[in-house]
């Protein structure tokens, strides 16, 4: 063979190889990004009140206690009608489909359980049995219903749900009547400015998800069940819990 013919096939071989090496290292770097977990912490949101409040009243105080936290974030999931209030009716469907980037779930609200939402207890606590954290505000009755246990409710039927209520000024429950019992895992004051508006629960969610990555799912829940186990407290507050 002659020499040129040799020297011919070895750059040959050679562009060969680079090319060979350079499509490697490019599906190396795409299978890594693939295998890299999402760094967003995700709080999946369901609210009883319009669409507009919580762009005005949620996300805004969200952000105020999740201000060291840049990768966390609150969607809101909550299904609405043409006219911006909540279709309870599609409630159970959103929960269904949560996306899989799902740190946890809030639920803004709390409701006696009934015929109509059975089901959505049944589907809570099979996405609580696999995993799912959800956190939860005790709540209170509508205007036309009684008070009554936490037992009796949505959230106070779902496994492992961290139910959040909420104190006055004297570190008191208001004497406003809403859902109570044992499966509440405490209350918590609000500060001074915004006291008795119901944020406690997003508050504690806010923090929740800024320590997030701390812990996993189960070993969240099991925390704070041994958090509230432990204490002689009657509430425990957030110092306790983080």
């Amino acid at each position: 063979m002659a020499l040129s013919n040799i020297s011919l096939d070895i750059k040959s071989l050679k562009k060969f190889l680079t090319g060979s090496l350079l499509i490697l290292a490019s599906c190396g770097a795409t299978w890594a990004q693939a295998a890299v977990p999402s760094s967003k912490t995700t709080v999946i949101y369901f609210g009883q009140n319009k669409a507009e409040d919580f762009e005005l009243k949620v996300k805004p105080v969200f952000a105020d206690f999740v201000k060291s936290c840049k990768s966390c974030e609150i969607l809101n999931y909550t299904p609405y009608t043409k006219e911006g209030e909540v279709d309870m009716a599609s409630l159970q469907e959103r929960v269904e489909s949560l996306p899989d980037n799902a740190a946890f779930v809030f639920f803004d609200f709390n409701m006696r359980t009934n015929e109509a939402n059975k089901e959505l207890v049944e589907i809570l606590n099979k996405k609580a049995d696999s995993g799912l954290v959800i956190v939860g505000a005790a709540g209170g009755p509508g205007p036309a219903e009684v008070s009554s246990p936490l037992s009796r409710t949505v959230l106070g039927q779902v496994h492992g749900a961290l139910i959040i209520g909420e104190l006055g000024e004297r570190d008191r429950l208001f004497p406003v009547i809403g859902f109570y019992g044992p499966e509440m895992l405490t209350a918590l004051r609000a500060p001074r400015d915004i006291v008795g508006q119901g944020y406690s629960p997003l508050i504690f969610s806010a923090n929740l998800a800024s320590n997030w990555q701390k812990r996993t799912s189960s070993e969240w829940v099991e925390h704070f069940r041994s958090k509230k186990m432990k204490t002689r407290k009657l509430w425990l507050d957030l110092g306790d819990l983080f």
